[in-house]
């Protein structure tokens, strides 16, 4: 099916932060396994997992670590940093078990993917761990809106790499390039991915930031289209 508005026929879609509330089924997760061992649960612990969470979450973008280190990883550090004495690798198998009931959607999202997928073949495309992806897309009842799923530990390549969507292109049927669209919350693992793929981006932004100096195309700017919404009711409106 060819959408009139736009021709696009294939949507890839992030779901972490754009149709999943991320945000509060990682605090959730974290919150409550930090308070079951004791450990100190406030806003504080909570900024400083965040901040060393992202920064292993870039490097694994930038293609520096893979997934198994930033998992085996990142609450070890916490726990130094914090000067906690626990076991970082024990607590990450706890925390994925909570985050993986987080079902929490972004608000519209139902709605919105229920309208996408009367046109377009709908994929999710995310760098999340496999268990507990397919474990939310399931509880949040979005996964009946899916022709497919494609996650990075299976793939063996991650977004923002253009091996990654090589793959999941090999994976669909009769896939155009030129009818595709991406649509996710990050620049640097959705866009740039759509930059590095040669398709089309829609940037999810809904707190309204601002793209990095310089951030954009390369070359055949002309040749795409890269549209950005603060809302996902306005994916009705562009597509």
């Amino acid at each position: 099916m060819i959408d009139r508005k736009t021709g696009y026929t294939t949507l890839l879609l992030d779901m972490d932060g754009t149709f999943l509330d991320f945000e509060a089924a990682e605090k959730s997760a974290f919150m409550t396994a930090m308070t079951r061992h004791g450990y100190p649960a406030g806003e504080r612990e909570y900024a400083v997992y965040g901040e060393i969470n992202r920064g292993l979450w870039e490097a694994f973008e930038r293609g520096e670590i893979d997934k198994p280190t930033l998992l085996s990883t990142r609450f070890g550090r916490l726990f130094d940093a914090l000067g906690i004495k626990g076991d970082g690798a024990a607590f990450e198998q706890e925390y994925q078990a909570l985050l993986g009931e987080g079902a929490q959607l972004v608000e519209g999202a139902e709605e919105v993917l229920s309208y996408l997928a009367e046109n377009y073949a709908l994929y999710v495309v995310t760098n999340g761990v496999e268990r507990t992806q397919r474990n939310r897309l399931r509880l949040s009842g979005i996964d009946r809106f899916m022709t497919g799923i494609f996650i990075s530990e299976t793939i063996g390549w991650q977004k923002p790499q253009k091996e990654f969507f090589d793959c999941c292109f090999e994976r669909i049927p009769g896939l155009d390039r030129s009818r595709t669209l991406i649509i996710g919350d990050s620049l640097t693992s959705d866009i740039q991915g759509g930059f590095n793929a040669g398709i089309d981006t829609c940037w999810f932004n809904p707190k309204g930031k601002k793209k990095p100096e310089g951030f954009g195309r390369t070359g055949e700017k002309e040749a795409h289209r890269d549209f950005e919404t603060g809302s996902l009711y306005g994916l009705k409106e562009l597509l």
